[in-house]
């Protein structure tokens, strides 16, 4: 994108393309540039001319008009493209040579603006200044050269701070759009650590399973195939939908039953209205593992699992609940759970928190999530 032409048509494209925020915040340059306008010239006002006030008013509404459209299709493209590829000797000197001709269109529109029948009693080059002290005020006359002059370099230094403004907007927006890419990298960095650590799980249980019935392994396989097509596509996002989760839990619980039979009973109350709230992914996965690893496997009793998700207010809880019995022969290393913990604080910050509750016959877990009114889709 060197040549000119290619320069010009990236121009163009970026007039078109703004954000919500940037129009507000044109929005607002445009009340500050009226307000300001009419604040300064008050003393310019005569208390038996009160009308005065609507043709100024209509004057600066056409300068604020004007000042906002030369500061959208002239600073805004030049500014974002070299804030973009960095700023040189020559992009400042082509910056500059853009600030200067913004200010002499708009000291242009302002000075001739008079020349308008219904605006000539706007006329600057001839002002009367209202004292206290004088009938008839100071009177100041100027030349049109020199009235122009004044325009431009006022409006010089109004564009030079709109820039400003701007690059560091910018730069704030760049900020924060790199803070977003570095999290949305740590959470796809802690989704795929859980990967190896599924596999190995369920790996784990098909062996099992070969000693005790070939046909049910030979059926576990192909539950485990099916399963793992869902999970390559789901891991490649950081986060899923409640409801996303709860289908891939489903045939990992599938599984698991055929291993376990009559030993897992499972009760689940999922509120619907909470079907889309957005989840890290695999994190109801891993709570499952780590309840049938530590609470149902090693006992030949009979366990039960509980899994409800309820609204409350502003937030929303996942609370998981599975019996213990006899202690497991695989120490937890607490992988799963610290996983879990770091995407909750990098995904919500101190809005998510993580409750356990532990004792000889059960083991709790509950998950507190602001409830999302409208969840990415």
């Amino acid at each position: 994108m060197n040549n000119p032409s290619s320069i010009w048509q990236h121009h163009w494209q970026l007039c078109w393309q703004s954000s919500k925020p940037y129009r507000l915040g044109q929005a607002l340059t445009f009340v500050l540039f009226l307000l300001f306008y009419m604040l300064y010239t008050l003393p310019f006002f005569q208390v038996e001319q009160p009308e005065l006030v609507l043709i100024f008013f209509i004057r600066f509404l056409l300068e604020a008009s004007v000042f906002v459209i030369l500061s959208h299709f002239l600073l805004r493209p030049p500014l974002k493209i070299h804030y973009q590829r960095g700023f040189s000797l020559s992009a400042l000197l082509q910056l500059s040579g853009w600030l200067c001709l913004a200010a002499l269109l708009l000291a242009t529109v302002s000075t001739f603006a008079s020349y308008l029948p219904a605006l000539s009693k706007t006329d600057m080059q001839q002002i009367t200044l209202v004292q206290k002290d004088s009938i008839e005020g100071l009177q100041m006359q100027f030349t049109l050269t020199t009235l122009m002059i004044m325009m431009w370099l006022m409006y010089l230094s109004l564009f030079l701070f709109w820039s400003l403004i701007y690059l560091g907007w910018q730069m704030l927006q760049s900020r924060k759009a790199l803070q977003q890419e570095m999290q949305q990298a740590r959470l796809q960095q802690l989704t795929n650590q859980l990967s190896p650590h599924f596999l190995f799980n369920t790996l784990n249980s098909i062996r099992a399973l070969i000693f005790e019935d070939q046909h049910k392994a030979a059926d576990t396989l192909t539950q485990l195939s099916e399963l793992f097509r869902v999970h390559l596509q789901a891991h490649l996002r950081p986060t899923s939908s409640l409801q996303e989760e709860w289908q891939l839990c489903q045939t990992y619980l599938h599984i698991e039953q055929i291993r376990l039979e009559q030993r897992l009973q499972l009760s689940v109350q999922i509120d619907d209205s909470l079907l889309q709230q957005p989840l890290p992914t695999l994190m109801l996965l891993t709570m499952l593992e780590n309840a049938i690893k530590h609470g149902i496997s090693p006992n030949p009793e009979p366990g039960f699992i509980e899994l409800i998700a309820r609204r409350q207010k502003s937030h929303w809880q996942l609370s998981l609940r599975n019996s213990v019995g006899a202690q497991s022969n695989q120490s937890s290393t607490g992988t799963g759970l610290n996983n879990c913990r770091k995407r909750l604080q990098l995904m919500h910050g101190d809005k998510a928190r993580i409750e356990l509750e532990q004792s000889s016959t059960f083991f709790h877990l509950t998950l507190e999530l602001p409830y999302a009114t409208h969840p990415d889709r």
